[in-house]
């Protein structure tokens, strides 16, 4: 898979298809079908490659809350619907990723029932849940049951033709529980990807003393130190290093282009990985989960051409979040701490709003 990758990440629900008058956080009609009619489209701003959030049968819009891994949730499609998105997207050349929750699930998921031990538990006996949220329990893939469902449902999107496998929260499982999955689904499937999305610590895992001797001397970050810990362990992971670098240079007082200050940090951040050219690290600038960078760079267009020609040019995959090609922003911080913040940065594509490049 070439560094060249110029990916388009798209949310299923609210890209194509969608009905923006659907008051609320709710599905809005959003399909696969959709994104099937928008390859032109995407192909159009130089995208040679697509990420899906989940397809699987959920309890949310977003598809990170899964109740059936065996099923494709009818708001998205079918299963013929990604066998025809998949092979559509290989015959333009492009190549297509598939975001999978591994980590937790939704507690009407019938595996809560029928493998109670798939599933953490705090010391008290009581279910560990993501972020403490009471209906989304997190499996224990140091359970080789729990490890091997998971490693099938991979090798299945792989059977389909996936190219790449985006590891939502990848920090929860273990190490070992991932060095373990990767070791067999590259036994049959070994130009499959797998790139996690490792924003702060590893869940139980100390740093290792050359790293963390590093980050007490000021040489790098902790998040530059926790995504080292993963070299070795998956194929890459989402550079959030990276992007925090980028949101800060936005915010400075100096252009991104020519701003000497940052093309030093980017390069000492990337001298960090010159001893391991297979890792791939999966450049970002804002994604589902941030604010959109135009807001980062305060309503400035052309301080977020000036990012994204910069991003481009690093020669490192690059993931371009849906609707920027638009302008769409949004008026307060996504981090504000109001309830469903996010659905600001996750709004439905705004088809009719004029290109800004």
């Amino acid at each position: 898979m070439s560094n060249n990758l110029f990916i388009y990440h798209t949310l299923i629900d609210r890209f194509a298809g969608c009905n923006p008058k659907r008051k609320g956080r709710c599905f809005k009609g959003g399909n696969l079908r959709g994104i099937i009619k928008k390859l032109d489209y995407i192909q159009s701003l130089g995208c040679n490659g697509i990420l899906l959030t989940p397809f699987y049968k959920t309890n949310e819009y977003h598809g990170y809350h899964i109740t059936d891994y065996e099923q494709v949730d009818e708001h998205f499609g079918t299963w013929d619907d990604v066998r025809e998105l998949v092979d559509k997207a290989h015959l333009r050349g492009m190549t297509i990723a598939a975001d999978f929750v591994a980590n937790h699930c939704h507690i009407s998921n019938p595996l809560v029932k029928e493998h109670p031990d798939w599933f953490k538990k705090k010391r008290n006996g009581e279910p560990k849940c993501f972020y403490g949220i009471e209906y989304l329990p997190e499996f224990n893939l140091d359970k080789a049951g729990a490890r091997r469902y998971m490693t099938e449902r991979m090798k299945y999107l792989c059977s389909l033709g996936f190219d790449a496998i985006r590891l939502d929260y990848a920090k929860g499982p273990s190490l070992n529980s991932w060095r373990s999955v990767r070791e067999e689904i590259k036994n049959d499937f070994p130009k499959v990807l797998l790139i996690g999305e490792i924003l702060g610590p590893p869940n139980g895992k100390h740093l290792p003393e050359k790293i963390a001797h590093q980050v007490k001397e000021g040489k790098i970050s902790r998040q530059e130190a926790w995504q080292l810990c993963y070299v070795d362990i998956l194929d890459g992971v989402l550079d959030f290093e990276y992007q925090s670098l980028m949101c800060k240079a936005a915010k400075s007082a100096v252009r991104i282009t020519g701003n000497k200050v940052l093309e030093t940090a980017v390069a000492k951040h990337f001298e960090r990985y010159a001893a391991h050219p297979d890792y791939q690290l999966w450049l970002l600038l804002d994604n589902h989960d941030f604010n959109r960078f135009l807001y980062e760079c305060d309503g400035d267009v052309e301080l977020l051409k000036e990012a994204i020609a910069f991003s481009y040019a690093q020669n490192y995959p690059y993931l371009f979040y849906y609707g920027t090609e638009k302008g769409m922003t949004h008026q307060s911080d996504r981090f504000n701490g109001e309830p469903f913040a996010d659905e600001q940065v996750r709004e439905c594509m705004q088809w009719n709003k004029s290109q800004i490049f």
